[in-house]
């Protein structure tokens, strides 16, 4: 059998280098878009994508403010210690809700688009 702290060891570690490259990407991401992003000449488009990047942004925070507000912060027993910090359960539940709802969402605009055309 398996001592429970070794795989709760590799999980943090694995989340840990997922967190770096999803932070690395990101910010690469922007730079990336910063520097190719071409001047649109009608001043419609332009107010349309940038309410749209704005409107997402927006979005993810009242959602991210919304599941924290709605997180459990009920104490969690596990491997024999009791974890009872309300702020860190709330903010997992966040992280949780947040992921999970955003993937259903993008799936079913995915979807949507698809059938669109």
């Amino acid at each position: 059998m398996v001592e429970s702290t070794l795989l709760i060891d590799i999980i943090l570690w694995t989340v840990y280098v997922l967190l770096a490259v999803t932070v690395g990407m990101a910010v690469w991401s922007g730079v990336h878009g910063v520097r190719t992003h071409e001047r649109m000449t009608d001043q419609l488009a332009s107010r349309h994508t940038s309410l749209i990047g704005y409107a997402t942004i927006a979005l993810v925070a009242v959602v991210m403010l919304l599941t924290y507000l709605l997180g459990s912060s009920q104490p969690i027993a596990t491997g024999g210690n009791t974890f009872a910090d309300a702020f860190w359960l709330k903010l997992i539940d966040m992280f949780i809700y947040t992921s999970l709802l955003l993937i259903c969402l993008c799936s079913v605009i995915v979807v949507a688009a698809k059938f669109r055309r």
